[in-house]
């Protein structure tokens, strides 16, 4: 069953994501996944810390956005945070939906991406 969340609702690691992510905090962004977590972003599967800090490594800095919030939702245990991106990336403008799966102590693992 899909329940709706505002912004505020949204778990700490969500926040802490984006937040890392906008403010090119790698060693933020990477802190907030468990040592087994799983990325899977534009058809790459990233498994474990290490891969993940390569992925982290690789995309933080590639290009400035800005992220506006359009909605939340949880379902079958996952939280999806709808944000539509604007930047300098081709196409200029997205809407994503990042997917989180957390464990019992709010750590990630595992993220997903699929466009809004």
């Amino acid at each position: 069953m899909e329940k709706k969340l505002d912004s505020n609702e949204l778990p700490a690691a969500v926040h802490g994501f984006v937040d890392g992510w906008q403010g090119r905090d790698a060693d933020r962004v990477e802190a907030l996944f468990t040592e087994d977590a799983v990325v899977t972003d534009e058809g790459h599967t990233h498994r474990g810390r290490k891969e993940i800090r390569g992925w982290i490594d690789g995309s933080i800095n590639l290009f400035s956005t800005t992220l506006t919030f359009l909605r939340a939702r949880e379902v079958d245990g996952m939280t999806g945070a709808s944000y539509r991106l604007e930047g300098d990336f081709p196409g200029g403008t997205v809407d994503l939906e990042y997917q989180f799966r957390l464990d019992d102590d709010g750590k990630v693992v595992q993220l997903d991406f699929e466009l809004a």
